[in-house]
C-alpha cells in the first residue's frame, strides 16, 4: 500500500534560488492471511521524500523517514498480549515497551500516565530520518515528521523517538561512503546529541527522564497544554546510550 501526501512546503535551494515543492510517499506492508498473529500489529513505515523545482521533470531525492506503528491496543482486542508484541518481535520496540508499559497490565506505566494524557495504547515510533545536505535548513524534515504523525499518529496515545546522530551509529561509522554522503557537522558526540535533542524538542517531543526517549502526547499535540520549550521531565541530555533518529 502506498500513500502520497504533499508536504505543502516550499523553499529555496542555496545553489539555484528556485522554489522547490517537496512531497513524501509512504509505503506500508500488511499481511492478508485470515488468522492474526503478533507481527500483524507491528507495521514498518518508509516515507520517501522527493522535491521538484519549477522546471518540469526536475525531481531530486531529498531523504527518507522510517517509522513503526505498534498497535498494542488492537492486539489486545484480538487476544494477543502486549508482552508478545513488545518483547518478541523487534529489539528496538522492546526497549520502548519495557520503559513505557506496565509489564503486568499491558497499559502505560503509572509515571507515564501521570505526565501524559495518552488515551490509547498504540505507539508510533519515529525510527530514523535523513535529509540530504542541500535541502537542510528548509524545514523539509520537520514537515515530513508532521505529515507522518498526521497520517499514522491519530490512533496512538504517544509518539516516541530516541534522538541520536546518524554519524555515531554503527551502520554509518562502518560505511565511509554513507558517512561522506551524510556530511554531518564536525562536532563531538555530546554536542551533536544536545543539538539533535533540542531539534526534536522544538517539534514537541520531550525527554522521559534520563532514558534517552522523547515523547509527543497526541492528546496535547499543538495545544496550549503542551509543554513549553525548555521544560523537560528531568535529566541531563548528554552521555546517554541511544540510537536512531537524526
Amino acid at each position: 500500500m502506498k500513500i502520497e501526501k504533499a508536504t505543502a512546503g516550499s523553499g529555496t535551494t542555496n545553489e539555484a534560488k528556485r522554489n522547490i515543492f517537496a512531497s513524501i510517499e509512504f509505503a506500508v506492508r500488511a499481511s492478508l492471511h485470515e488468522e492474526y498473529v503478533d507481527a500483524d500489529f507491528v507495521h514498518s513505515i518508509l516515507g520517501k521524500i522527493t522535491a521538484k523545482s519549477e522546471d518540469p521533470g526536475n525531481e531530486a531525492d531529498v531523504g527518507y523517514i522510517k517509522a513503526s506503528l505498534v498497535q498494542f491496543g488492537e492486539a489486545m482486542d484480538h487476544g494477543i498480549s502486549t508482552e508478545r508484541l513488545g518483547d518478541g518481535i523487534d529489539g528496538n520496540i522492546a526497549e520502548y515497551w519495557e520503559l513505557l508499559f506496565d509489564l503486568d497490565t499491558g497499559c502505560w506505566k503509572e509515571e507515564v500516565q501521570d505526565e501524559y494524557e495518552a488515551s490509547g495504547c498504540d505507539l508510533l515510533i519515529i525510527d530514523c530520518m535523513e535529509i540530504s545536505p542541500r535541502f537542510r535548513g528548509m524545514r523539509v524534515g520537520p514537515i515530513a515528521v508532521d505529515r507522518t504523525i498526521d497520517l499514522f499518529g491519530p490512533v496512538c496515545g504517544l509518539v516516541a523517538c530516541k534522538p541520536w546522530p546518524l554519524q555515531f551509529t554503527p551502520a554509518f561509522a562502518r560505511d565511509r561512503k554513507a558517512l561522506n554522503r551524510l556530511k554531518a557537522p564536525g562536532v563531538g558526540r555530546d554536542e551533536a546529541v544536545r543539538k539533535l535533542r533540542a531539534y526534536w524538542s522544538r517539534l514537541g517531543f520531550w525527554p522521559l527522564g534520563e532514558t534517552g526517549i522523547h515523547l509527543l502526547d497526541m492528546a496535547q499535540r499543538g495545544s496550549a497544554g503542551s509543554r513549553k520549550r525548555g521544560e523537560t521531565l528531568a535529566g541531563p541530555a548528554s552521555g546517554l546510550a541511544g540510537s536512531r533518529v537524526s
